[in-house]
């Protein structure tokens, strides 16, 4: 059983699990903020936030939605 343990060991410790690659393929690359829903989440609600600080932005960003909207019927 000793052994069993010793060659687990030794093929696991070979295979890195905290390799984050630029791709979020590592395990513990899920952590990074722009590999999980909830990072992608805060930037599209941080690039929300720029574009609608006040009512009169937010005025302006729904007339250009609809005008959007408009052109494609």
């Amino acid at each position: 059983m000793k052994y069993i343990f010793i060659v687990l060991f030794i093929l696991f410790a070979q295979h890195n699990f905290a390799h984050a690659e630029s791709k979020c393929a590592g395990v513990l690359a899920k952590l990074k903020a722009e590999c999980n829903i909830v990072g992608k989440g805060m930037n599209k609600m941080k690039e929300f936030s720029k574009e609608n600080k006040n009512l009169g932005q937010v005025k302006d960003n729904i007339g250009k939605g609809v005008n959007k909207l408009k052109k494609k019927f």
